[in-house]
């Protein structure tokens, strides 16, 4: 016998189930009008480079993205470029492409995860393909989990197009890749994609030199069956790294150059600055500072001092010296703009105000400077977006729509939401008087109007 309270219990849980699905479906639309509604109109005396870009969204029969659109939606909801303009285009190709599923989304009957991931590998498909993939994908909605459909799609997709499926995978004989991952407690991921006798050759390699190393000690708590895999694992993770030690010919990082910043934390007692907990390696990550002599061990080391922004001199024409340039990038390691992800050295250097070489004002000094990615650098020129730098590093924007962002090195802040306009409204044309109202009479008079025909079931005022 099921108690009560747990029946009330699955019935919240019922309910913020279908709360969390409304406000997806209320999301993903809201965006769909946004970008169909927006427009910001480009000055017709700006020069082409200038003016806003149309943007492919890389599926057919999808219409394309405008770039004012893209920056202004990641602005005020918190997301990179990159991941906005997937966003839109990935819920415009769902509406296209995918009618069946964009149904099944719109009542609640699946999660957008799920629609993305089915959307995603159908993307490279002609429209005609992807609706086919569409009808088998909301068929089998109908009959089993939502979730069960990822280990389907990629069948689909193969028997919606089978001839696009042989030219993939001749692309991908020309798109093979090996990734090192970036440190993650102190280690690397590793991942990629080679022919199929490469990959199997290199495992054998590794079970080779595996063999040969000795077992690892083993963690408490460890059953014989887990020791087993442990001991296993262990030895081919230590392999890699004697195979690439074989394959260089060195046990250090001494051909590597890396840049590790190690920050100092406040004065202590003694006034020394010790030094903070953690250590960042430009593009592989952060590791533990106490990590570091093991980690560099035979390396070549050289110490830089702390660059400090206000102390760097001024450029006297408009291109910034090489001193400022890497200054900026200390104090602003992205792009400038709000909640950006472009690195300070894939950016242009933007004059906050633009230079002047009269001198009179946009002077190239490092309260006048910014690492900007070029989209946003275009925007600001073009006068879509409003900027103010407050001091060295300190950035206020005006969206086209009036939302604020101030900008800094440690992130972005949104400072001001516009008010949401309230749409006016309408008067309505003048009503003629209904067919049941009484008209106006002397109350006086011996020839009283004659009352209408329902007048007879209130004849009150008759009687007085």
């Amino acid at each position: 016998m099921v108690h009560d309270d747990a029946a009330s219990a699955f019935a919240a849980m019922a309910h913020a189930t279908e709360s969390v699905r409304a406000a997806q479906v209320a999301e993903i639309i809201a965006l769909l009008d946004a970008a169909a509604r927006y427009g910001a109109d480009d000055d017709p005396h700006l020069p082409e480079e200038l003016r806003g870009k149309w943007l492919s969204a890389g599926r057919d029969g999808v219409a394309r993205v405008s770039e004012l659109f893209v920056l202004e939606a990641a602005a005020a909801t918190r997301r990179s470029f990159g991941s906005m303009l997937e966003r839109v285009s990935c819920a415009r190709s769902v509406q296209v492409r995918h009618p069946r599923m964009w149904q099944c989304f719109v009542e609640g009957l699946v999660d957008w995860w799920v629609v993305v991931k089915v959307e995603e590998a159908c993307k490279q498909l002609p429209k005609q393909a992807a609706l086919e993939a569409d009808r088998r994908a909301a068929h089998w909605l109908g009959l089993h989990p939502s979730w069960t459909i990822l280990s389907e799609v990629g069948r689909w997709v193969l028997d919606a197009d089978p001839a696009g499926a042989r030219k993939l995978a001749a692309l991908a004989q020309r798109e093979r890749f090996v990734h090192v991952g970036r440190f993650e407690d102190e280690h690397c991921g590793l991942f990629g994609k080679v022919a199929a006798t490469d990959g199997v050759l290199f495992s054998q390699a590794l079970d080779q030199i595996a063999a040969s190393l000795p077992a690892p000690e083993l963690p408490e708590g460890v059953t014989a069956a887990e020791a087993t895999k442990y001991i296993h694992d262990q030895r081919r993770a230590a392999a890699f790294g004697v195979f690439a030690r074989q394959a260089v010919g060195q046990g250090s990082l001494m051909d590597v150059e890396m840049i590790v910043h190690v920050p100092a934390q406040a004065p202590d007692v003694d006034g020394g600055l010790p030094l903070a907990p953690s250590a960042h390696v430009e593009r592989w990550g952060v590791l533990l500072t106490e990590s570091l002599p093991s980690f560099l061990h035979g390396a070549k080391v050289t110490v830089r001092p702390v660059i400090d922004p206000h102390m760097v001199p001024d450029a006297p024409g408009h291109d910034p010296s090489t001193s400022q340039r890497v200054a900026l990038a200390v104090c602003n390691p992205r792009s400038v703009f709000p909640y950006s992800t472009t690195a300070a050295a894939q950016c242009d250097v933007d004059h906050t105000i633009a230079f002047d070489p009269t001198g009179r004002q946009g002077a190239t000094t490092m309260s006048n400077l910014g690492p900007l990615d070029r989209r946003a650098h275009r925007a600001k020129t073009a006068g879509h977006w409003q900027l103010e730098q407050l001091s060295p590093g300190v950035f206020r924007w005006r969206s086209p729509l009036g939302y604020e962002f101030e900008v800094t090195g440690r992130g972005t802040v949104m400072t001001r939401l516009p008010e949401a306009p309230v749409p006016p409204i309408p008067s309505l044309p003048a009503q003629p008087p209904p067919d049941d109202d009484w008209p106006d009479h002397d109350p006086y008079s011996e020839h009283p109007p004659t009352p209408p025909p329902w007048w007879d079931e209130h004849p009150t005022w008759l009687e007085e």
